[in-house]
């Protein structure tokens, strides 16, 4: 009786897999915006973690001690050095550490009210992009915090 019942599941397995439908398959691409590398702010970007360019390259300025530099790169084209420039700057001027000119002073002012774009990044999924003045006005964004804990840490 077992082998009789085997064999019809079998037999009725055989029968139902014989319709064959075909599935329209379509392949979707999604084109996701080209990211600047190096404008892009972030202590723990993309899949490695990591910090972005910008943050290595005013991190490496600072350990160093190289304010000289650090200065100019209150003037540099790229949005993200100058977002970090300008509060390691001020960070450094509050704790008497550099002294700024006026002309420094009026860049930072500048600095505060740019439309200039730089994309803030955090992990592989989360990402944003605000004007500087937008970072220096909304503590609202994912990063303030971070920016402020990296910025203490470099900065002793």
């Amino acid at each position: 009786m077992i082998k009789q019942i085997y064999f019809l599941l079998i037999i009725s397995l055989m029968f139902g897999c014989q319709k064959q439908e075909k599935i329209d398959t379509k392949i979707i691409t999604i084109k996701l915006p080209k990211r600047d590398k190096n404008n892009i702010i972030g202590f723990a970007c993309f899949y490695a973690g990591t910090k972005s360019e910008p943050v290595k390259k005013i991190s490496e300025i600072l350990k160093n001690k190289n304010y000289t530099t650090l200065k100019a790169k209150l003037y540099d084209v790229n949005p993200a050095e100058k977002y970090l420039a300008t509060v390691a700057c001020e960070k450094l001027e509050t704790k008497k550490l550099i002294k700024l000119t006026e002309q420094e002073f009026t860049q930072i002012k500048i600095n505060k009210e740019s439309d200039e774009k730089v994309t803030l990044c955090g992990g592989c999924t989360n990402e944003e992009e605000l004007t500087l003045k937008e970072m220096f006005t909304s503590k609202e964004n994912f990063l303030a915090d971070s920016v402020e804990e990296w910025i203490n840490e470099m900065i002793k």
